[in-house]
């Protein structure tokens, strides 16, 4: 049976709060990230309709952003804005994890990983 982006996102989800419990932190906020982009697709893609770029089932990860600020009629001001921020300073998170082996990523930016994680599936 074929996933949604809301069984992706709620299987990166478990997937990063069982990493920070293993101490493997990098991990831990890489799947933080995807699973508030793919809670954020899915929002898209279900509630909002939008159609998605061709040969692509969701929007990039440079996109999400703006398409967070244009495409969520539905939402106030205030919380897609508070919500491209959670979802920028994930990214941000996410590319230091993934990419620059000379950045800290311990526990403490896990655990900030895992709240604003939290906060996008509980407030948005």
């Amino acid at each position: 049976m074929p996933e949604t982006w809301l069984d992706v996102a709620r299987d990166a989800r478990k997937a990063a709060s069982a990493l920070v419990v293993q101490d493997r932190y990098r991990s831990a906020v890489a799947r933080a990230y995807f699973a508030a982009f793919s809670k954020v697709t899915h929002e898209l893609v279900v509630t909002v309709g939008l159609p998605m770029p061709a040969h692509r089932e969701g929007p990039s990860h440079a996109r999400i952003r703006p398409i967070i600020q244009t495409s969520m009629p539905h939402m106030a001001q205030n919380k897609r804005d508070k919500l491209s921020e959670l979802i920028g300073r994930l990214y941000t998170l996410r590319i230091d994890a993934d990419y620059k082996p000379s950045s800290e990523v311990g526990i403490a930016e896990a655990r900030a990983a895992i709240s604003m994680m939290t906060t996008v599936f509980e407030s948005f």
